[in-house]
């Protein structure tokens, strides 16, 4: 695909490319980012040593907010075209980070896998005191994280505003999906699977429950 934009891309054109950071997903953990079509995991190191073997050249890179951390690249064929300083800026922090150090995968792991028994222990602690618990939302990366979590029966069912997913199945660990109609009164806790969207979720749903919880807050050791 790299190779057919560059063809079509005129002299003085610039190809712009938004993906998600791979900085990001290992100094926030969002581990759940991992899946089926988020295909590869990008760092400015190794966009750069990608588009090399094309002969063209990444001039500008900025970071923006999109899934949890994104990275934003212009690229031009032309070989001589003046790098500005957000690369080079950005360039120094993964390395300074250790972007190409295999302890710092290492690390990452240990790190995930601690998550899963911080959220293992806290979900329990929940379930022991409610009756009722409650997903809400069901995006792919809820997939991810329940999966490798093994939570299934701990979550009664999942809330989704998509019509499309409602009496389907979190697939692997067979939660229902259900619509939010489902939910009779606010004796529930609802844990917000969507966690990029916790805020406007608790906002908009406070007819839902009282006890809003963000499923990152149940990764920490408490």
């Amino acid at each position: 695909m790299a190779e057919c934009m560059l063809k079509l891309l005129s002299k003085e054109g610039v190809i712009i490319i938004e993906v998600q950071y791979l900085m990001n997903t290992l100094k926030d953990l969002t581990f759940d980012n991992i899946y089926h079509e988020h295909y590869n995991y990008w760092s400015l190191t190794s966009l750069i040593n990608f588009f090399n073997q094309f002969d063209a050249k990444i001039y500008k890179s900025e970071k923006v907010d999109t899934h949890g951390g994104s990275i934003r690249i212009y690229v031009k064929k032309n070989k001589k075209a003046k790098i500005e300083n957000s690369v080079k800026k950005m360039l120094s922090e993964e390395t300074k980070f250790g972007i190409k150090r295999f302890k710092t995968y290492q690390e990452f792991g240990n790190k995930v896998y601690q998550i899963r028994k911080n959220v293992r222990k806290n979900i329990k602690k929940l379930r022991d005191k409610n009756n009722l618990i409650i997903g809400y939302g069901a995006p792919a990366k809820a997939t991810t994280s329940l999966n490798f979590f093994g939570i299934s029966k701990e979550i009664d069912f999942i809330v989704e505003d998509n019509k499309l997913k409602h009496e389907k199945f979190i697939p692997g660990v067979k939660i229902p999906i259900k619509n939010k109609s489902h939910i009779k009164d606010k004796n529930n806790t609802l844990v917000v699977l969507a966690w990029n969207f916790f805020k406007d979720i608790k906002k908009n749903n406070h007819n839902l429950s009282d006890n809003f919880i963000n499923i990152k807050d149940l990764e920490t050791n408490n």
